[in-house]
């Protein structure tokens, strides 16, 4: 074991040498020995010694006192006072530099071993205390439920920031139910009394109102936080949960909750004899002990009483610590979990997205994300917080992380999955090969074709199929965004960055973390924004309206327009240097009129979805004719004009059987009438020229109002010839 290292410091040569040999004796190592106020600081600079034994009086311009301050300014070293003087003006001096102890001239070897030694455990017990403190701060630092403490008179004796903020810092002190304004019904604090009545964990929901008039609702828990003796309960501790938007939305946004409390000890008091000197730094070591205790205790209550998984990771990203609702989800006990890695509980995949989060953590950002993993074979999906851990030097030393399960809420709001697949179409096909090979990538993709050609589908497509399918997917149309709301939309704000921003909001940019944001109408993004949007492609990382923090971002980028964009970077409207960073990988999404072998497939998918939409009884079939026709249609507003006409039918026809008139897309009573047919013609050109005369001779008719000779005219044929047109057009309907 390694002896303590003592530097004395003693002017008197004589008193000096005995030190030496006293602490020898004693089995305590010099750090050295010197005989003025300015060379005792430049040797505990240099030897960094365990102790230091100072005498007040030295020669020169510093005494004992200001060299001790000196020391103690710059290093954490525990000093001991030598002096045959003890005035009131020096021991008030004295007390200001926060000595050790003091050992009054003539002394014996035994106090002086007493002395370093005390001085030295309570040094150590400092430190321990300290770490404790710390360790304490970061974790409740990051948990954000409401939490108070009570004790059996019904005061609040501690409460959490959250709590003050709600409620008022005029909330400890007071009684429960009068400091939580709202109903006498709904504030009575009867689960409260009952936990001191049966020392159990009571639960209740409440109605409360805050401090700024707000209406929420909790969800309490009360549990016994300390004992008495005699195990009645001495302190309660009730944590509230505010479950607003669960109760109107049934989403559980809940923050994790916790807080800190704050240690406080006596200073070292001075005495005049050396026994009463001993007692006193007796007793206050059994206090800090006695405040260590309490500390790991009250860290313990908290910690273990959190609805949410709380953990602890080592600069090695392996668990250290873990809370018993981690313990439960994992199925696994804290002794199957410590020591071991995300890549361990997770697998491999998920594990090198976690570690890769988490490295950004040990540089000092706090990362909040959404992320889906298996748990015991089931994919849940967990709102994550992580924030950096820090140790008494301000060096991050690991990890605290908070993991909330929002699996049944991310059901519930989860896009279904596309699947275009089955698409048989040449031009989709090519466009789907194009995307497969993208998606295994992370690079940034725009998509170009018309607008309602299904861009938001193939992004969605691409998402579900790319390494961060387990991540979530936004989309944000750029022209439906105001200009002046753009810059917050995409990369949030701070508190206080505008009128009305009252607390900091993510961007989404921020919530696509893990996951994929579509950019919806890129090209109708504000000029002025293009630049910020630039500075981020290029280096992932943004800063929130009204903010100054650089944040870093792991987000995959999928642009989408329907807009030329090298003309609209000639006219000025589109940055050149945006475009070129977006147009990594373009993908052309063909529309419709391009892929009308696509259409049954499309009609099948549409009407099914419409069909329990609409909550129709049966799925209506359309028949070869009705289909034939509505592929000689050009589309021009492609697949959402498609959705919009079987829409339609479905709601004229009430999800009876078709009929071609409740799907025209046009009004035949106005504008001139347009047949087209697909090139090269299906089946065959003869077949083609037979239905075009078909609906030439139709057309006629409608237009003259059924008057045979008029249509004849109209057609410029005798009406002995239309009547065989039509009389053969009713022969091949019959056989078809």
């Amino acid at each position: 074991m390694t002896r303590p290292r003592v530097l004395i410091v003693e002017d008197d040569s004589t008193i000096a040498e005995h030190l030496r040999n006293a602490l020898a004796e004693l089995n305590f190592a010099a750090a050295g020995s010197v005989n003025t106020g300015e060379a005792a600081i430049i040797k505990a600079v240099e030897t960094r010694p365990d102790i230091v034994l100072m005498d007040i009086m030295l020669s020169g311009d510093m005494d004992g006192i200001d060299a001790a301050q000196a020391i103690r300014s710059q290093l954490a070293i525990p000093v001991i006072y030598l002096t045959a003087h003890s005035g009131d003006e020096t021991l008030e001096r004295a007390k200001l530099s926060e000595p050790f102890g003091y050992l009054l001239k003539p002394f014996r070897k035994q106090q002086l071993r007493i002395a370093i030694e005390t001085a030295l455990h309570r040094h150590r017990l400092e430190a321990r205390v300290k770490e404790s403190e710390e360790k304490l701060d970061g974790i409740i630092r990051s948990v954000t439920d409401h939490m108070v403490m009570v004790n059996e008179d019904l005061e609040v004796v501690w409460a959490n920031h959250v709590a003050t903020d709600l409620f008022g810092k005029d909330l400890v002190g007071g009684k429960c139910h009068s400091a939580i304004r709202g109903s006498d019904r709904a504030c009575e604090p009867c689960h409260v009394r009952e936990t001191f009545a049966d020392g159990g964990t009571h639960q209740h929901e409440m109605e409360v109102e805050a401090r700024d008039g707000r209406n929420i609702a909790m969800w309490c828990t009360s549990s016994v936080a300390e004992r008495h003796p005699d195990g009645r309960p001495k302190t309660v501790v009730e944590v509230c949960r505010d479950i607003t938007d669960r109760k109107r939305a049934e989403q559980a946004l809940r923050e994790s909750h916790s807080e800190q409390e704050r240690l406080v000890r006596e200073r070292t008091k001075e005495l005049s004899e050396t026994n009463e000197r001993l007692l006193q730094e007796i007793t206050e070591r059994i206090a800090a002990e006695k405040a260590a205790r309490e500390s790991e205790r009250l860290f313990r209550a908290i910690f273990e009483s959190a609805l949410d998984c709380i953990f602890i990771k080592d600069r090695s990203l392996r668990y250290v610590l873990v809370n018993p609702v981690m313990e439960s989800l994992l199925e696994t006990p804290e002794a199957g979990i410590v020591g071991r890695t995300d890549r361990d509980l997770f697998g491999e995949q998920v594990g090198e997205h976690l570690m890769e989060v988490e490295a950004r953590v040990l540089e000092g950002q706090l990362v909040e994300q959404e992320h889906t993993r298996p748990v015991d074979g089931v994919d849940r999906t967990f709102h994550d917080i992580r924030v950096p851990l820090r140790g008494t030097d301000g060096s991050i030393v690991g990890i605290c992380g908070i993991s909330r399960d929002i699996t049944d809420r991310r059901t519930k709001v989860r896009l279904p999955r596309t699947a275009i697949e089955d698409y048989p179409s040449k031009a989709m096909q090519i466009t789907l090969a194009k995307s497969r090979r993208v998606a295994a990538t992370d690079s940034i993709v725009l998509l170009l074709g018309e607008s309602g050609s299904g861009k938001d589908y193939l992004a969605r497509w691409i998402h579900d199929h790319s390494p961060r399918a387990s991540g979530p997917f936004f989309t944000v149309n750029c022209a439906g965004v105001p200009a002046d709301l753009a810059e917050a939309e995409l990369f949030g704000y701070e508190a206080g960055a505008f009128t009305g921003a009252r607390a900091r909001q993510r961007g989404l940019l921020e919530l696509a973390e893990g996951g994929t944001l579509l950019l919806n109408e890129i090209g109708e993004l504000p000029v002025a924004l293009q630049a910020k949007l630039l500075t981020f492609l290029d280096t992932r990382s943004l800063t929130r309206v009204g903010g100054r923090k650089t944040i870093k971002v792991s987000a995959r980028l999928i642009a989408a327009t329907n807009r030329d964009l090298v003309r609209a970077v000639s006219d000025g409207s589109f940055r050149a240097d945006l475009f070129y960073r977006l147009d990594v990988f373009s993908i052309r999404v063909p529309a419709l009129r391009e892929r009308i072998e696509d259409l049954p497939a499309l009609i099948d998918r549409i009407v099914s979805r419409l069909t329990e939409e609409l909550q129709l009884g049966s799925v209506p079939e359309i028949d070869a004719r009705t289909l034939r026709r509505l592929g000689q249609y050009q589309w021009p507003g492609n697949v959402r004009e498609l959705r919009n006409v079987l829409e339609r039918g479905l709601i004229l026809t009430g999800g009876s059987a078709w009929n071609l008139e409740s799907l025209m897309t046009e009004d035949p009573e106005e504008g001139d009438w347009v047949w087209s047919v697909p090139f090269p013609p299906k089946p065959s050109l003869t077949d083609a020229i037979t239905e075009m005369r078909s609906k030439f001779v139709q057309e006629a008719l409608r237009a003259c109002g059924g008057n045979q000779y008029q249509a004849a005219a109209l057609l410029g044929i005798s009406r002995f010839a239309l009547i065989r047109l039509m009389k053969k057009h009713e022969s091949d309907d019959r056989e078809s």
